[in-house]
Order: C-alpha cells, then structure tokens, then sequence
C-alpha cells in the first residue's frame, strides 16, 4: 500500500510495442498469457491501456492460479473506499478465486503495486507444508528464513507486528521486487539479493526481465480526500515514506472559516513527533503545510475539527521524492 524506488529492470516481454486498448466505463475484458490461460481485467476508469497491465502479469512468473483473479482497473481517487485509507491497491482473495483493485494508469508505481498485489494471490495457492497461511512459497521460506524469523517473534502470519513483519506481505513485496527492485516497502529487512532471485524464479517458473523504457517513472503520489467532518472528530491519512529526501505537502480547505468560534487544525506527525502543524483562524480557510528531507518514516497527515460544528473539508498530500 504504499511509494516505490526507481527501477533497474522490467519485463522483455514488454519490450515490444503494445497495442493500446481503451475502455470507457465499466468493462470485463479478457487477455491470454503466453500458454493461453485467460486474464480477467474489470476496467472501472476511462482511457485504461488495457493491454499494459495485462503485458506486466503476462511476463510475471505465475502459473494456472492467473486465471482465478480479476484485476479490477479504478480511478485512484476511488482506491481509499474500496482498499482502505492508506491503501495503494488491495487483494481479496475469494471462494473461486481473489479480486485484485489496482489505480489506472502507467508508471512504475502502479507496475510495482499490481505485482505486489498479484503476490498475495499468487502465496494463497502455493502450500508451504505444515505451515499456515499465508506463507510464501516452499523455495521462498527455507532461504528467507521465516521459519526462525516466526519463532523469534520479527514477522507474524497477521498484521499484529505491523504491516512490514506480516509474512504475506514480505512475500509479496519480494515477489514484486524480484520483477520490478522499483522501491521496497520493508525497512528492516534487505531486499531480494541475486541468490533469491534466481531461486523464485526457478521455482515460480518465470525468467528475470530487460530492461523496459516504455514505463515511465513514477511522479508524485498524491492522495485526495473531501467529505465532512463532525464537531471536534478527526480525519486521519496514514502514509510512509521509505526512504531520505521526501517532500510532505498537506493542504486543506475548511468551510465556515469565517464564523466566529469555528476552527480547526491540521498537522504532520511522523514517527510519533509533531513536525508541522496548522491552525484555522477566523477568515483562514485554506492552509498548507510543506515539509522538505523527511524518512524514512511512517508518518499520518490529520485535520483536527476544535469546534462544536460540522465541518466540510477536503485535503490534498503529495509525496515526492527531492530532487
């Protein structure tokens, strides 16, 4: 859920052109893999190059298991309902198969993101005998060491321990990463080195990728919000920064600034500390708070209603990385 590191190499399979397939509104569409096994794709935004991300998980390593997902293609503003609020994407697995909701568009973020997603589809049909899921691949357990990792507490098959010690999302991470080393959403751990590498892909029968210039790099992430909030309630964005040099900018628009005894509050908080803040005060309705050289770090922008009212609101964070 998450911003992602620059990219040293993608997928051979998409180093030729691609046919652009446009889909407006909603729309099931279908593509084959190499070997024929079909590629459900659920487009929900307009102007989607369908044949984009169907070209990344055709030449990501996966087997008969793509057939039993749907990749469902939203607007990104649509992502926080349907995933949750710190989300980038999401996986629900299901009965006959698992639903992947990914953002439109084409970039490296979003490659990154629909494969660590695919991952989690992909862990939920691998068996890691005498292990509980979600846990991997067998290949991928022995060499991460889980197995110690687990008994010593580091990683858990839930969300206890925080996101970046549940094992499913380690795999997942390293799976995508293994295609696309764009970032890596784990910071205590290392990411997958060669040795790995080679090792997942001869066990998920895939090969590494080239190099692809036809994907852009990723620009800034940015999250919008609008809706209302209730007398001295919060709203509150969750967001991580994985690595040095991030820019945080956080606007919000209040109404009713100008009526007396209505204000609010916005702020920055990133590990625990406070590092910008913003009030309300009569006749201010928009303010901005922009910090430079933030992470790495998990941070959560708030807006704070300090008033007895009903408030309508929106806000906008960007995270870009300096340059």
């Amino acid at each position: 859920m998450t911003t992602r590191r620059r990219c040293a190499f993608l997928f051979v399979a998409l180093v030729a052109a691609l046919a652009l397939a446009t889909a407006a509104g909603a729309e099931i569409v279908t593509r084959q893999d190499v070997v024929g096994r079909t590629i459900t794709l659920d487009v929900q935004a307009p102007n989607v190059e369908v044949d984009w991300y169907a070209a990344l998980l055709r030449a990501a390593a996966h087997g008969d298991e793509i057939s039993n997902v749907t990749i469902r293609i939203v607007p990104e503003s649509d992502v926080p309902q349907l995933c949750g609020a710190a989300a980038a994407a999401c996986y629900t697995p299901g009965r006959n198969g698992g639903r992947i909701v990914v953002p439109a568009g084409k970039d490296l973020r979003v490659a990154s993101t629909l494969l660590h997603e695919y991952g989690h589809h992909l862990d939920r049909s691998w068996v890691v005998s005498g292990v509980r899921e979600l846990n991997g691949t067998p290949v991928w357990w022995q060499l991460r060491g889980m197995a110690a990792l687990a008994q010593q507490g580091t990683v858990a098959f839930d969300y206890s321990r925080g996101w970046s010690h549940s094992i499913g999302e380690v795999f997942a991470e390293d799976y995508a990463w293994i295609h696309i080393p764009y970032q890596y959403a784990i910071p205590w751990l290392t990411p997958p080195d060669d040795a790995l590498r080679t090792a997942l892909f001869a066990e998920l029968g895939g090969q590494p990728a080239a190099a692809l210039p036809e994907t852009p790099a990723a620009g800034p992430l940015v999250i919008n919000r609008n809706g209302t909030l209730l007398a001295r309630r919060e709203q509150v964005v969750p967001f991580g920064l994985l690595g040095p040099g991030r820019r945080v900018t956080f606007s919000a628009t209040v109404n009713r600034s100008t009526r007396a005894g209505t204000r609010a509050r916005m702020d920055v908080t990133c590990n625990g500390t406070r590092v910008a803040t913003q009030a309300f005060t009569r006749g201010r309705a928009t303010r901005t708070i922009n910090v430079p050289n933030l992470g790495p770090a998990e941070c959560r922008a708030r807006l704070v209603s300090t008033t007895g009212v009903r408030l309508t609101y929106t806000l906008r964070l960007q995270l870009a990385i300096e340059a």
